[in-house]
């Protein structure tokens, strides 16, 4: 026992030395990057006051003073600098800036985006962020623990409000980021699409939320659901609780609690920078689907699913539509182009699992780089050590078909990402740290919950599951922290500053 603790023990501080060796390689790169840039300057300038251009010498000529030895003495202030000398960081050309900007790592590529006016212009001008990067975990931060007892970790229970949330990523797996909410708490995270997060603040209410910009953008509020949320108000006029539920039965819910589990899942057609982006949400325990466009006061219902035992499982914007499917695989599709009310299809009426199949724990749609809609099949499988398998269809929209592909092979070597974000699947040549044709998960919202009464539940937390080895493993070394358990307190997220 004691053996594999130094082995483990040892493994860390390796891949620590590792890590301080990159870092101390990219510093030295920035570094000789504005050495460089500076001596041009310099020459630049001699020759400007002389009058007088001399190729010979000034091309490789290395007889010029010595460079400073930091970058506080290449770059001095104003006051002490000589005629030749930069006015200062916020004037370096935007041609360095842009390539100092590919050096870094998120967050610190998007910290640069804030620095001041120059730099913010060189980072919309190199594409707003370096390019692609994975996704973020988001999650609300746990409160902090109590006086005294710094080691112990508290569990952030469902509906508790949260004021910061805490961001980890795969490629760098000890590191955590805290963001803080403005303008109040969050109490669940309910979706992450084009950029932006979408929570439910204090109020239940949903807002979409960039937690690099700190903008915020208001969607209608739960009182806007007016067919199952009904608003209770105190006596100053101030809203107090809500009745829940299709009868609006008396029972009355506190402001904070129904943003925990009356939202599933809101994808949005695009980024929110017109009035014509629509936002598609899944709510009451699945059963209905509701769409609003930015700046509208209400919700707008429509589907509802009045059969006893199925629900929806996902939904997803695809090539100018949102596709949403069941638990039950039927699989609908909802056109909002036209200025009238949304186009309705049924696009595959129905599964055709065998009823003696292995019963479907959940379902979630992909949307590839090359064009297909697929769908990810997950099933409770008591063979396998981890009670799961996974199957991939391609969902063909003409034919109204679902056609089975090759686990191993329906991803072609991509890594995806799933959960309550709008899915993303990356190529694992460009991020090399992935592994290929492999699935991340975030904790999947359990419609089926008894599946999962008598076995050790293997999906708690943030999953990896590998299609050609059928294995499921923690996406973090550690666990990745205190994620959820039977929904989603998670969520995968691509920051944007466009």
């Amino acid at each position: 026992m004691e053996k594999t603790k130094r082995k483990v023990k040892n493994k860390r501080k390796k891949k620590k030395n590792k890590k301080r060796k990159e870092k101390r390689k990219r510093d030295l790169t920035i570094h000789s990057v504005l050495k460089k840039e500076y001596r041009e300057k310099e020459i630049t300038n001699h020759k400007r006051e002389d009058g007088v251009v001399d190729e010979e010498k000034t091309i490789g000529d290395t007889s010029t003073a010595a460079p400073p030895i930091s970058l506080d003495d290449e770059f001095p202030k104003a006051t002490s600098m000589g005629p030749y000398a930069s006015a200062g960081w916020s004037d370096l050309p935007i041609d360095l800036l842009i390539r100092i900007l590919h050096l870094l790592e998120l967050p610190e590529a998007l910290a640069f985006h804030a620095v001041c006016p120059s730099w913010r212009s060189a980072s919309v001008a190199a594409g707003g962020a370096p390019p692609r990067r994975t996704p973020w975990l988001v999650s609300l931060a746990a409160e902090p623990p109590p006086a005294g007892d710094q080691q112990r970790r508290v569990r952030r229970r469902l509906c508790d409000p949260a004021a910061t949330s805490e961001l980890r990523n795969l490629l760098d797996t000890e590191r955590t980021f805290q963001v803080s909410f403005p303008r109040g708490q969050a109490v669940a995270c309910c979706g992450a699409s084009h950029g932006w997060l979408i929570m439910a603040n204090e109020l239940s209410d949903l807002v979409l939320y960039d937690p690099f910009t700190a903008a915020l953008i208001p969607l209608p509020p739960i009182t806007g659901f007016a067919s199952c949320i009904q608003g209770v108000y105190g006596d100053e006029g101030k809203i107090v609780g809500y009745r829940y539920g299709c009868y609006m039965i008396e029972r009355v819910h506190d402001v904070q609690s129904l943003g925990g589990y009356f939202y599933d899942k809101v994808v949005l057609s695009g980024p929110p920078s017109t009035c014509r982006t629509v936002a598609l949400v899944i709510h009451l325990d699945g059963k209905r689907l509701s769409f609003a466009r930015i700046g509208d006061t209400y919700w707008q219902q429509v589907s509802v699913i009045r059969r006893n035992g199925d629900s929806f499982a996902d939904c997803i914007y695809h090539r100018g539509r949102f596709y949403a499917v069941t638990m039950e695989g039927i699989l609908k599709s909802w056109d909002f182009s036209g200025s009238d009310k949304p186009r309705k299809k049924t696009v595959i009426a129905e599964d055709d699992n065998d009823m003696f199949d292995d019963p479907v724990i959940t379902r979630y749609l992909l949307s590839t780089p090359w064009g297909n809609l697929l769908q990810v099949r997950v099933f409770l499988d008591t063979h396998q050590g981890n009670n799961v398998r996974i199957e991939i269809d391609r969902l063909d929209l003409k034919s109204q078909t679902r056609v089975a592909l090759s686990s191993g092979k329906a991803l072609r070597g991509h890594a995806a990402f799933v959960g309550q974000n709008s899915p993303g699947i990356l190529s694992t040549k460009e991020f090399p740290k992935l592994r290929p044709d492999c699935i991340y998960f975030t904790t999947p919202r359990l419609r089926e919950r008894h599946a999962f009464e008598h076995r050790r539940n293997q999906w708690s937390g943030v999953k990896v599951y590998d299609l050609k080895r059928q294995t499921l493993e923690d996406a973090f070394p550690s666990g990745g922290g205190l994620y959820g358990t039977i929904c989603p307190l998670e969520v995968w997220f691509t920051p944007s500053l466009i």
